[in-house]
């Protein structure tokens, strides 16, 4: 596998284009179209939270057609809360989509983010179509990423090419979201976080929905910046088949490799929200081993990630591993708390349950000094592992979250 520097269009046969339709009072871009020259199937994974928005319904329901060719993209309004009149304009972005391109509506998904409760300005999106569709470029992955932008203060991109037999499969992601972070997402077969990813990789529709539900499990769903589920939390990837590798109908070896470079492009997104967090000054990872089942070690891991006094800790570079055991012991995962250890970096704080005696504590502050700061549980009762990430809570996130509606 091979990292590019690169994103949504450095797959074979994807289109991007981001441009500035008057929706957030800045100024800056917030209307994006992504689009497969070809017909490709596609798969979504969207929020769990009962209160969904508009775009969230739309996309549910046409995702179920057997192929997609664009997603339609607003930043600066989550059209949520909005009733009947948020879902017939979220319709109406696909159906604006769908004329220019010579599309049917439901070969177009839609995304939205931004402000909750606030009514689109849909005539500003209709007027600004046609310049959309007609900025679409290979070269505007960019514009891509920077236009879904919220709160963001940098765009989000990465891409990996991977060999599959004879042919080289490319697959591209974008995301944006950096609070009201905590998703858990769901793929149809069973602030904001959105992703959009690309691959010119022939598969089924029904192995890359497998394939994402693998891959979301362990990044996107692993991360924390506030512990707040998203109304809009979507992801979707699309796939065109223009590499031309054998298409991949099955588990086999094709589909592994395909797999885990999907897992590592969407971990690295992942880890790129996390890093770019409101206000945060740090980036934590949270290590959980040595569990019953990895059920267990996920839930003790996301547990621990979602610790308002860890994070405040860590934003004060207090390296009070307590509130790491009292997150992990009320994750409700059964273990025994006199088989824990717990590391800060390289540094054992617990061991067997019980403090460290002589624990050098200069040296474990300057651990939580760093940029990044690393703990490790390790619960010594299986085999089963499990990582989350999250960031800190500093005064920022709460001036931000203070005015972010004003």
């Amino acid at each position: 596998m091979i990292v590019i520097k690169s994103g949504v269009t450095s797959p074979n046969g994807f289109l991007a284009s981001g441009i500035k339709a008057g929706i957030k009072r800045s100024g800056r871009a917030d209307l994006a179209l992504l689009y497969s020259e070809v017909p490709a199937v596609a798969a979504a994974a969207f929020t769990t939270n009962r209160f969904q928005a508009s775009p969230v319904k739309v996309s549910k329901d046409h995702i179920k057609a057997k192929k997609h060719q664009a997603i339609i993209v607003n930043s600066g309004n989550a059209n949520c809360a909005n009733g009947s009149i948020g879902d017939k304009d979220a319709l109406k972005m696909t159906e604006f989509i769908g004329n220019a391109l010579f599309l049917d509506k439901r070969e177009v998904l839609v995304a939205s983010t931004g402000i909750i409760g606030a009514y689109l300005p849909l005539a500003k999106i209709e007027k600004a179509i046609p310049e959309l569709a007609g900025e679409l470029s290979g070269d505007h992955g960019t514009s891509f990423a920077e236009a879904i932008m919220t709160t963001d203060t940098v765009k989000k991109e990465l891409a990996v090419k991977v060999k599959l037999g004879k042919a080289t499969v490319t697959i591209g992601g974008a995301c944006k979201g950096v609070g009201m972070i905590y998703p858990l997402m769901k793929t149809e077969r069973h602030a904001t976080m959105l992703c959009f990813l690309t691959t010119d990789a022939a598969i089924t529709k029904k192995m890359l929905a497998a394939s994402l539900d693998e891959a979301i499990g362990d990044s996107f769903n692993m991360i924390s910046v506030d512990g707040d589920m998203s109304t809009n939390d979507s992801c979707f990837i699309m796939a065109n088949g223009l590499a031309k590798n054998r298409e991949i109908n099955s588990r086999g070896s094709d589909y592994g490799k395909f797999t885990e470079s999907l897992k590592f492009v969407m971990s690295e997104l992942s880890k790129k929200l996390v890093r770019d967090g409101e206000g945060a000054t740090k980036f934590v990872e949270i290590l959980v081993t040595g569990a019953k089942s990895e059920s267990d070690a996920k839930a003790i891991a996301r547990k621990i990630s979602t610790s308002n006094l860890l994070k405040c800790a860590v934003c004060g570079e207090d390296p009070n591993w307590g509130r790491i055991v009292a997150a992990a012991g009320s994750s409700g995962v059964n273990f025994d708390p006199d088989k824990v250890d717990v590391y800060l970096g390289n540094l054992k704080a617990l061991s067997d349950g019980a403090s460290v005696k002589g624990l050098d504590k200069n040296r474990a502050h300057k651990l939580f000094t760093k940029r990044d700061v690393h703990i490790k549980v390790d619960l010594k009762s299986g085999s089963h592992e499990a990582t989350a990430w999250t960031c800190d809570f500093s005064k920022e996130y709460v001036a931000i979250n203070s005015e972010y509606s004003t």
